[in-house]
């Protein structure tokens, strides 16, 4: 019984934290290396938490790390495939690379799903790719 109580005591405090919420928290702060650090600990305990690739994704791209946010939005796209914010998330990163094949591609995608201003943007500006 003592070994049960154990067990399930250790399985409340490794996901009773909301490790996405402290990441939250310390990219309001501006410390985004550290929110990555907690999005890092959420995903560790589920490799499918979407809010927490988004999250650290939104992190690295305030560090102008393009390419890793990039790779967090198209992990989360892989989990969710319409969802519509990364899907735009993603598209201003790779437009960031100079990447606008990619950035067109998700701009289109985006506006199918209902929301057309990454696509204006990049049709304004001139760099979208058919």
């Amino acid at each position: 019984m003592r070994k049960l109580f154990f067990v399930i005591l250790l399985s409340f405090c490794a996901f009773g934290t909301d490790f996405v919420s402290l990441g939250n928290n310390q990219y309001a702060l501006g410390n985004f290396t550290k929110a990555i650090e907690f999005y890092n600990k959420a995903l560790s305990l589920n490799p499918k938490n979407v809010k927490a690739y988004n999250s650290r994704g939104i992190s690295h791209y305030e560090l102008k790390d393009y390419q890793s946010a990039i790779n967090d939005y198209t992990k989360a796209i892989d989990i969710q495939p319409n969802n519509l914010g990364i899907i735009i998330n993603r598209g201003v990163s790779y437009s960031h690379l100079g990447d606008y094949q990619n950035a067109s591609k998700d701009a289109r995608k985006a506006c199918a799903l209902g929301d057309c201003e990454l696509l204006d943007m990049l049709k304004r500006n001139g760099i979208f790719r058919d």
